[in-house]
Order: structure tokens, then sequence, then C-alpha cells
């Protein structure tokens, strides 16, 4: 018995093998035999899930009758050509201890064991699985690198197709998504974001879904892209497969889909908001305009400069850009919680406008209108700090009388954030560069800027960079940053 129908397993043979593991038309089985491959795209949480389900199915079906686990692992290796530590922790931590109590077997590739008590039925009714110390998630907060191999080989030249292949545990070099060959290495975290040429960190793909693929700065979440997309192109797995091995898997209780969805829409951004609603979740409101909007912009081009890179030449990706809305929405919340439970730390306004307003009075110190934003933004931390100090001294010294003084305080850092966030509106205006589509800014009628500081140029040659790395535009060139045209 499996839970996952359309699953990418290692080749037809096993898939065959797992259909035929629960034939149907038994009214009382002496037991149930359950199978799954931890596939190499899979991390701990989607691993883990899709075992209790299995486990929770079965119960359901068959109460009482015992159970028999059998664990495969593709994939998942450490540089001393062990199991990661994903793997040992299924293994080790979550089959044998979590869920042992409620088998009659388990078999792994490291394991096997009989549970000596008689098997439980009280299965939870949900699994939660909790990270507190943030060990399976990416750092939004920072935007690292994050590589699944945590010592990877220094080798300079790429291997081959086939020992990527036996790595993935592939018969032979097939698209990990579709089964279909030819197929090219398709690398899980790029080398221009620090990405080695260990086997560990290359996948196999076709060339539809390697230029699908995204390129981010985290390993799991392209492991994760690729179980989406076995998800969504899983018919695609059983073209040119004989009619008479479709019905031999349907007679025992496979299920095939042998027709995938329909692409509604070829435009770049709906596919994108396709992405982000089938794979991140995302509902109606997170797509909300507004001042939400523009913020989630903003980090959306952080996200992209320093988390992305380019593959093929292909400036814009559907699955690169949900990552980084994802990422983006991901560093809003935290910033709004952040905001809500920092006690004294009030509200600013985005501190890009801020930067940019620095910048534009140091090529020009005669514009009122930036150096009144920056004067805004100085009155307004000086605010907020001496409001966080006194809070400081009451809690420490117990001194009473000093709550006039922090009400005050606070009630001056709330005028002049206000007034900072007037400013902002007034003086400042945003569009998006025409050449790059990056996001660009000037105050009053100083020159456009490009304002999402990136650790190279994305293709506009208006772009270039400050002496601090920031992006400027002020410089002579022969393109200009400028807003799109308008029509009326």
């Amino acid at each position: 018995m499996d839970d996952s129908p359309q699953k990418p397993m290692a080749d037809r043979r096993s898939a065959r093998r797992e259909a035929t593991a629960t034939p149907e038309g038994v009214a009382k089985p002496n037991g149930i035999a359950l199978y799954h491959d931890m596939r190499v795209e899979e991390d701990f949480t989607k691993c883990a899930t899709r075992l209790f389900s299995i486990l929770k199915k079965a119960a359901a079906a068959s109460p009482g009758a015992p159970r028999h686990l059998f664990l495969d692992v593709q994939g998942h290796r450490n540089a001393a050509g062990g199991y990661d530590a994903d793997a040992l922790e299924i293994i080790q931590d979550f089959v044998l201890g979590f869920l042992g109590p409620y088998l009659t077997e388990i078999s792994t590739p490291l394991y096997r064991a009989s549970n000596p008590e008689p098997q439980r039925e009280d299965l939870p009714d949900v699994l939660n699985i909790r990270d507190p110390d943030r060990e399976h998630a990416y750092d939004h907060r920072d935007l690292p690198v994050r590589n699944r191999e945590s010592e990877p080989d220094r080798r300079r030249s790429r291997p081959s197709l086939r020992a990527i292949a036996d790595y993935l545990g592939l018969d032979e070099p097939i698209c990990l998504i579709c089964w279909q060959a030819p197929v090219e290495r398709a690398h899980v975290v790029p080398e221009s974001l620090g990405g080695s040429n260990d086997v560990r960190n290359f996948a196999l793909l076709c060339p539809r879904h390697h230029r699908e693929a995204p390129d981010v700065a985290d390993a799991e979440a392209f492991w994760s892209w690729v179980d989406y997309a076995c998800e969504r192109d899983g018919h695609m797995k059983w073209q040119g497969v004989e009619p008479e091995m479709l019905a031999k898997a349907e007679r025992v209780g496979l299920r095939i889909d042998t027709s995938g969805p329909v692409r509604k829409s070829l435009h770049h951004f709906d596919r994108v908001r396709d992405e982000l609603v089938r794979h991140y979740g995302w509902s109606p409101g997170d797509f909300a305009g507004g001042d939400h909007w523009g913020a989630l912009m903003r980090e959306f081009h952080t996200v992209m400069d320093a988390a992305t890179s380019t593959h093929f030449n292909v400036a814009k990706k559907a699955s690169t850009e949900a990552w980084a809305f994802e990422v983006a929405r991901r560093r809003l919340r935290d910033g709004v919680a952040h905001r809500q439970t920092g006690g004294d730390r009030l509200p600013v306004s985005d501190r890009p406008s801020i930067a940019l307003a620095e910048r534009t009075v140091r090529k020009s110190p005669d514009r009122d209108g930036a150096q009144s934003l920056v004067d805004a933004a100085r009155r307004a931390d000086i605010a907020i700090e001496a409001a966080a100090l006194v809070r400081d001294l009451i809690d420490s010294a117990g001194v009473a009388t000093a709550e006039e003084v922090l009400r005050g305080i606070r009630e001056e850092a709330a005028d002049r954030t206000a007034q900072l966030d007037r400013l902002t509106g007034e003086l400042m205006s945003h569009a998006e560069c025409r050449y790059c589509g990056h996001a660009i800014a000037r105050i009053g009628d100083a020159p456009w800027l490009h304002i999402a500081a990136a650790p190279m140029s994305r293709g506009c040659r208006a772009a270039s960079y400050d002496r601090d790395g920031t992006w400027d535009n002020s410089l002579d060139r022969a393109w200009k940053a400028a807003p799109p045209k308008s029509y009326r």
C-alpha cells in the first residue's frame, strides 16, 4: 500500500513491484505490506508526512491486521558514503521510534526489526512536526546559501551521467520528473551561488524540466520543486508504456493518471501565480494589492538579487520567482511579528527609501527633499532608541515616575515616524526600469536610481555600482534607467 499516486519511482520495475505489494480482492489479509521509497527529492518533513499517511490509511482499511513496513532510500548520502541527516532521522527516530509501536515489522536499508509488543492501533489523528531549532528550515532572514551536502567533494569537473544516475538510484539516466531521455545534468545549487560539482549537488532532468527548474540558494527548495513537478507532470511518466502494462497496474490497484492539468495561461506571472498557489499554498489574500503588495515586491527584489541566479540566459523563471515571492512573504511575516512583539520598538518606514535618500544627498547635496527624508529618519531613530532606553531603565531600576517620560517619548516617536511616512509618500516616486524590470525610484526630480542591492548586475546595462556596492545610474553611459512608458 502506498499513498503517493504518480510517484516518480527509481524505474518501472519498482513501479510493478509496488503495484503488486497489496493486491485487491482479499477480504481478510494475514498482513499488509506497506512500501515507501524515500526519494532524493524528499526531505524529512515530506517523507515523514507520507509515511504517516500510508500507515493511517492502512490502519483505517484493515484495523488489527499486522502491518509490515518496507522503506527504501534513494540518494541522501553524506561525504563518507553513508546516509545523510534526513535519512538517518527518518530511519532511526521516526520509523523505529515514532512509528514502531504501530507496526509489526520494519525493514529499512539499515535495520530489520520486529515489534516485541502487540501492534498498537491508537494512531494520532494528525502528525505534527515541529522544528524549534530550524534544522529543516531555510533561514529566510539572512538568505544564506544552503547546500544539502555539508562537506562537498572539491572536484572541479562535473560527474558523469552514469555516476549521477547511480547516486539517484536510477537504472539508467532518465529525467527524475518525467522518466524521459535524453537528460542533462542540473545543478541543485547553481555554481554562481556557490554550488559544488559534488555528485550530490546534481539532478538528472530532461531539457524541458531543466529549463523550468529554479536557480536558488536553497538546495531543499530545488528538491521540493522537483517533488512538486513530479506530481504536476506525473502523467508524463507513462508516455510510451504499453496499454497492457497500464491495465495490469490498474487491476492491482495502482492509480495512474495519463493526462495532466491544463495550463490555463502562458503569461509569465500567471505561471508564477499558479506555482505559488499549488506549490506554496498561497490564498487570494496573499495576492492583495495596496501597501502590502508594494512591501512584498521590495522584499521580492531583495531575495532575487541576493539568493537567485540565472541559467540558460533566461532572466525569468516561474519557479525561481515563485520561490523568491514565498521567501519574501516569510520575511515580511517575521518583520511584522517582530514589530508587534518588540516592546517599544515602533515601526519605521522601509529602509531602502532612506538609503536612497542618503545616496541622493551624497551625490546632490542641494536636494532639499532627500535631506528632509534623511533628517526625518534620524529623528525617528533617536526617538525610538530613547523610548527603548527609558523602558530598560524602568525594568532594571523600577523607576515608577519614568512612566510619564516614557509615554511622552513614545508619542514623540510616533509623531516623527508619521512625519517620515508622509514625507516618503510625498517626495518619492517608484517605478520599474524598462530595460531590466527591476525596481527604480527617485526623490523629487532627481535621477532615477536602481534601489535593489545585488551581488552582480542582472543584465541591465543601465545599472552599475557605487564604490559602496550599491546600484547607481547617475554615471554617464548609453542607457539611463527610466520608468515604463505610459499611454493615454
